[in-house]
């Protein structure tokens, strides 16, 4: 009879069963978890829209391979056990490998039109079926080692494997926060860690398949050029272009396309800008000479490094500041900027290599003008340049009659009520900050502000006769397609009255009932996503307008799975799994809430997501680690879980860097003392299925908290309110671990 039927499972079975080996593979499967799980969320967002709906679908994917790993795991005897351990070590790092290049290759298998994207629908389960089977196996070692060491270990066992693993997280993380973003691709990292595990598997083992590590080691050397060839294959049969350069830098993927004359500039997949771009630069470029005043005139600029940044320099613009948030962007474009507009880089032109919001939050510098062209809200972070306190940061930065000038995807006939939704939630936003404003028709309307009476023409009569009696300006230093046959009643084209009007009627009563765009609540993000959905004639519209489905669907799921543990292992442990997956559920909500904060702040947030995962990680290893040595109440770790989510509350006002990082770390030691708490409280009846329990339902909570935090609770709450639920989801586990676990 096995082991395991006895409930005295022993470490026997891997090599002599040396423990230290096994809490070796704990360690590796969590700094290789780490990795993996980062990766996959960068390139499956250069698939993707890069939103962080998808964002949320990548995690509630992530959890549900994890859990389904842990949840059918079936006892058996050790020399099983053992062979489920070693394998997981070993597919790993290849399932990584094919995933990872796999999200590029899907766009030969299921071409798509050029330069556009696939359906929010298919984009949705495409993060689900690449991330799901690497996750899987993150799921499926934990409960055979948890056994494999509980017969020295007993009821410390769960623990101590909890916090191993979260320790080797914390190592993942903080190796690709600053070393391997620097300097590995994923087809390098991938056979570090295939060699990594071949050295732990022979250790374990048979030393004779230590040599084997040799062969992923020398593929390390050629990575580069591996990856090269891949991507250089897939781009030109998946692109109308060639790609003549690509690089990673440690905020997205860089690539540049040729196509006859001109180069276009994507990042993680999206196109950011097209070089050149006089004919698109044409009207804009008057616009903003007929608003200025001086030949000094001071201009802050957000937008394409193109032909507009070119030409306002030669018609003899004061000074321009031109924010580049990636540093690495600006130098790997430069070869062909250089070749379409020499000289542009001087004295009038300085180049911030820097988010542009992070700038004015710490800058008291006035400017004469403040040109604001971001690209769609499509997801958060490009949501907050069309927020009220964006627009508020920047009358703040205006000179005494200093003029605003931002983008707004308008319209070129009926509004639907998406539509008009959508441009409601910025416009009002922008209308709260800048009462006197223009405002221009067309596809992409342009909204012109002043915190200043008088800095605005009164009509478009007015400004197109400022601008036939204003500045001349230098045509032979301008590009002839911005100049030629040019005159400025062409302005009146930006401000067709029929339109306008049009737009204010429909916008009088939009913006009542319409809230307006904010940093805390992103209305315009998700109006965004729901506008596409509605284009595309998505199944997510369906869903979406069905508002309740989701949330309904997910309850009944999680009522069949409470019932099946309770089945299967009985009240007390349901009792524990419902604990655990409140825990699960809201600690991804507040990861989620975290990264959020961060990004209205820092803007881009990629490169710190695994630096944010790796202090939570240590949090996790440091709370484990305590409550698995020091008996620690339930309800009073439950507790403090609340207060630190009302003090991430309270971050939402104070916005204090040091406070954040202090409260990622806080809140994941809490996070981390519940599992040990309940896996000893849980009872010893059988160790392999309170690990099984626990870490399953762990992150089938989590997998419910990633959908609803994306697709309910900041839609509906915002990000303050997402909180506040979370509090309350909270409190009502403290109440079941209260009555169950502390009351008997």
């Amino acid at each position: 009879m096995p082991l395991l039927r006895r409930q005295d499972t022993r470490s026997v079975g891997v090599n002599g069963g040396r423990r230290r080996g096994l809490l070796a593979i704990a360690f590796f499967m969590g700094l290789a978890a780490a990795l993996v799980q980062v990766l996959l969320i960068r390139e499956i967002l250069s698939l993707c829209r890069g939103n962080e709906l998808v964002i949320g679908v990548i995690f509630s994917s992530w959890f549900l391979g994890i859990f389904m790993g842990a949840r059918f795991n079936p006892t058996a005897a050790d020399a099983d056990l053992q062979r489920r351990v070693l394998f997981s070590t070993a597919l790993l790092p290849v399932l990584m490998a094919v995933s990872v290049y796999g999200a590029h290759a899907v766009q030969i298998i299921f071409p798509r039109t050029v330069g556009t994207f696939y359906s929010i629908s298919v984009e949705l389960l495409l993060a689900l079926f690449l991330t799901l089977p690497a996750s899987f196996f993150v799921g499926f070692f934990f409960p055979p080692l948890v056994a494999l060491v509980s017969g020295e270990m007993k009821e410390r066992s769960g623990g101590t494997v909890f916090y191993v693993e979260s320790m080797g997280s914390f190592a993942g993380g903080i190796a690709f926060s600053f070393v391997l973003v620097e300097i590995a691709n994923p087809c390098a990292i991938a056979c570090g860690l295939l060699c990594a595990s071949f050295v732990i598997i022979g250790a374990l083992v048979n030393k004779k398949l230590i040599p084997l590590a040799l062969v992923p080691l020398s593929l390390i050397f050629f990575s580069g050029s591996i990856e090269d060839q891949i991507f250089t294959r897939v781009w030109n049969r998946t692109h109308a272009g060639k790609l003549v350069h690509y690089q990673r830098t440690k905020y997205q993927t860089v690539a540049v396309e040729s196509y006859g004359d001109t180069v276009s500039v994507y990042g993680d997949g999206i196109l950011m800008y097209t070089l050149p771009d006089r004919f698109e630069a044409r009207g804009l470029f008057h616009l903003i000479n007929a608003l200025r005043r001086d030949r000094g005139t001071m201009i802050l600029m957000g937008s394409g490094p193109g032909s507009l940044l070119h030409n306002l320099i030669s018609a003899g613009i004061g000074h321009i500041r031109y924010f580049e948030p990636d540093p690495e962007l600006w130098d790997a474009v430069y070869p062909f900027r250089a070749r379409l507009y020499p000289g542009v880089e001087g004295e009038r032109l300085s180049v911030y290599r820097e988010d542009l919001r992070h700038f004015l939050s710490r800058s008291r510098e006035r400017f004469d003008m403040i040109v604001s062209i971001p690209p769609a809200p499509e997801n958060i972070m490009l949501n907050r340049f069309y927020t009220r306190e964006f627009y508020s940061l920047c009358k703040r930065h205006l000179s005494e009659q200093g003029i605003f000038v931002t983008s707004l995807h308008g319209y070129s006939n009926y509004l639907s009520e998406d539509l008009r939704d959508f441009i409601a939630s910025i416009y009002r936003s922008f209308a709260a900050e800048f009462p006197e404003h223009l405002k221009t028709s067309g596809e992409t309307m342009y909204l012109i502000g002043s915190a200043a009476k008088g800095a605005l023409p009164r009509d478009v009569d007015e400004l197109i006769n400022r601008y036939k009696a204003g500045l001349p300006l230098r045509a032979g230093r301008l590009e002839k397609e911005i100049t030629q046959n040019y005159s400025p009643d062409e302005l009146r084209m930006f401000f067709e009255l029929t339109q306008i009007r049009y737009f204010d009627r429909s916008m009088a009563s939009a913006v009542k009932k319409v809230d307006g765009n904010r940093d805390l609540k992103p209305g315009a993000y998700w109006k965004s996503i729901v506008l596409t959905a509605f284009r595309e004639q998505s199944l997510l519209y369906a869903l979406i307008r069905g508002f309740l489905f989701l949330p309904a669907l997910i309850l009944v799921v999680s009522v069949i799975v409470f019932g099946d543990v309770r089945r299967r292992y009985g009240p007390r442990y349901m009792a524990a799994g419902t604990v655990i997956y409140c825990t699960g559920l809201v600690s991804i909500s507040a990861v989620l809430v975290m990264i959020l904060l961060y990004q209205n702040s820092h803007g881009i947030v990629y490169y710190r997501i695994s630096l944010i995962n790796a202090l939570f990680m240590l949090g996790l290893t440091v709370g484990s680690l305590t409550a698995n040595r020091t008996r620690i109440r339930l309800p009073l770790i439950l507790a403090g879980l609340a207060l630190s989510l009302g003090l991430v509350l309270v971050q939402t006002v104070l916005n204090i860097d040091v406070l954040f990082w202090a409260l990622i770390i806080l809140f994941s030691f809490l996070c981390g003392a519940v599992f040990p708490a309940l896996f000893a409280a849980a009872g010893s009846e059988s160790y392999m299925a309170s690990a099984s329990v626990l870490d399953s339902m762990d992150h089938f909570g989590s997998i419910a908290g990633s959908l609803l935090t994306v697709m309910v609770f900041l839609p509906v709450f915002g990000i303050q309110g997402t909180l506040i639920v979370d509090i309350l989801i909270v409190l009502l586990a403290g109440a079941v671990g209260f009555l169950k676990f502390e009351s008997s």
